[in-house]
């Protein structure tokens, strides 16, 4: 039995959005499907490689997972860095400054690293949604007391950027984040944005960097053709991962434009789509 190798997106396409959990049956399909294709399910997704060791456990995952939309590929065993894209050091830096001058609360994502004000709101959350995992399993933050800290630290090369990311209110935030899109559109930076548990999260990264490209480079390193990968998403971010791959998919409750660019549509996630879709693939051997 030939399986195909399954890159799938975490946020709305396995994980519920409304509680970060996923449904005990997909978690049981999902992890029927390593079984039987020798661990081909992996993870493509925009989180940080922190704030995901609790999936790569609960799914078994031991392929290399793709983090941050594209800009890294980490062993989750050995948290060894197959590839990272650097972003340049002074735009990080000018990012910082504007966040800075305009009470914007964004996070720093490194291959394996996450930097945050102590304030920041993912930092409260993730707390709030991981508290009661071991803690081996919750995201590690490296916390600053101000952005004029973290600045300070990339300057001196401490941290090797590979995207920014931005949380704003739903409610309260609204032009923000819209001027937030138009300044970052301004810098030429790739910029997909979607909205979760009432908040906006808005990515910083180049342009040219997402899960596609991402999905190509560890197929390059893994020795594997595109067209032994089946790759799913929900969102805004997945859009290049499922339109550029041969077999890209969308889940029953993904965006408008995505289902549009995707080769197949499965059920919602409350539904178990990603789960079914793996016996499917089983059953049809």
């Amino acid at each position: 039995m030939k399986l195909p190798y399954i890159g799938s997106d975490l946020d709305g396409t396995v994980v519920k959005n409304s509680d970060f959990k996923i449904l005990e049956e997909t978690i049981n399909d999902i992890n029927a499907y390593q079984k039987k294709s020798n661990n081909k399910f992996f993870i493509v997704t925009g989180r940080a490689f922190q704030n995901m060791k609790h999936y790569i456990k609960q799914l078994n995952v031991t392929l290399p997972v793709v983090s941050s939309n594209g800009g890294a590929i980490t062993d989750p065993l050995t948290w060894e860095v197959y590839y990272e894209h650097i972003m340049d050091k002074d735009l990080v830096i000018e990012l910082l400054q504007h966040s800075l001058e305009n009470d914007l609360d964004v996070s720093v994502y490194t291959a394996t690293t996450l930097c945050a004000l102590k304030s920041a709101e993912r930092v409260k959350a993730y707390k709030k949604l991981y508290g009661h995992y071991l803690e081996e399993d919750q995201p590690e933050f490296i916390l600053y007391n101000n952005y004029n800290e973290l600045i300070e630290d990339i300057k001196n090369d401490v941290h090797r950027t590979v995207k920014l990311m931005y949380s704003l209110d739903c409610k309260t935030d609204t032009v923000k984040a819209e001027e937030l899109k138009v300044y970052l559109k301004s810098k030429n930076l790739y910029h997909p944005s979607t909205i979760i548990q009432s908040r906006i999260l808005v990515d910083a990264m180049p342009k040219g960097i997402n899960k596609a490209s991402g999905i190509k480079k560890w197929a390059e390193i893994m020795n594997v053709a595109l067209k032994d990968i089946h790759v799913i998403g929900d969102n805004n971010n997945d859009i290049e991962m499922v339109s550029e791959l041969p077999f890209g998919i969308a889940v029953g409750n993904a965006v408008e434009n995505l289902k549009k660019q995707a080769w197949k549509i499965i059920d919602h996630i409350d539904n178990n789509g990603v789960g079914k879709y793996l016996k499917e693939l089983i059953s049809k051997g």
